[in-house]
């Protein structure tokens, strides 16, 4: 093999890297509605992703994943499209309703209540039971948001979950949870969540130094929750 060859090949290596860096939430699952099978679906996507999913999450994480998701509730996810004034309603045995500005039910396909199976109390079971689902193949056949506009506000809703875990005085008292013990989609869905809310690339991390300057300024915070976006693949 000649020199200019060698070179030729190396710059196309590079090039693909480069493409293959630009992978980003929104890029491998934007398409993801055509799939069937929604485990393999997650799995195809972190496998694009670049995460190595034979690489066990840290317990400490499991545990701060697992009450983050706990404490993300349905509430933006159901204002998309300008209905920011929608207030959602959720029983205990699972059924749904959202009402907008003026009390009135809400029915249209992308906003309107829908039959949870997952239970709040099982973040990670509803996760996959629920808003999984929802992301992948939106709220009714009818509906007709796209995968980029559903994360964006699933987001939002993630946003509180973090928050919450931000201002827990007692972070010693999480539920310990070991990674060997999972089923195989649930190891998934923690894995999906590592990669968005502990990924290495972050300049700002939950590290209990940056938490601390996270309580003082909203502005600090941002800094944290603006390279979600970015990751995910959202312009500024």
């Amino acid at each position: 093999m000649n020199k200019k060859m060698v070179v030729f090949l190396l710059i196309i290596t590079s090039y693909i890297s480069v493409l293959c860096a630009q992978e980003n939430i929104l890029s491998v699952f934007e398409k993801s509605y055509t799939e069937e099978k929604l485990e393999l679906c997650l799995k195809s996507g972190l496998e694009k992703l670049g995460v190595n999913l034979a690489e066990e999450v840290p317990e400490e994480k499991l545990s701060v994943i697992n009450f983050i998701l706990k404490n993300t509730y349905e509430n933006n996810i159901h204002k998309m499209r300008g209905e920011e004034e929608n207030k959602v309603y959720t029983k205990d045995t699972g059924e749904e309703a959202v009402f907008d500005k003026d009390g009135k039910l809400v029915t249209n396909a992308w906003n309107q209540g829908s039959y949870n199976y997952g239970k709040y109390e099982k973040p990670i079971q509803k996760f996959e039971l629920d808003i999984w689902p929802w992301l992948v193949w939106g709220n009714t056949r009818e509906d007709p948001t796209t995968f980029d506009e559903r994360f964006y506000y699933y987001i939002m809703d993630l946003d509180i979950g973090i928050q919450e875990y931000i201002f827990l005085e007692n972070k010693n008292e999480l539920e310990k949870i070991k990674y060997s013990e999972l089923n195989e989609t649930d190891k998934l869905v923690y894995q999906f969540f590592n990669y968005l809310i502990f990924n290495k690339s972050y300049k700002f991390d939950l590290s209990d130094k940056n938490i601390k300057k996270y309580k003082k300024s909203a502005d600090n915070y941002w800094k944290y929750l603006s390279q979600l976006f970015e990751l995910t693949g959202y312009k500024k």
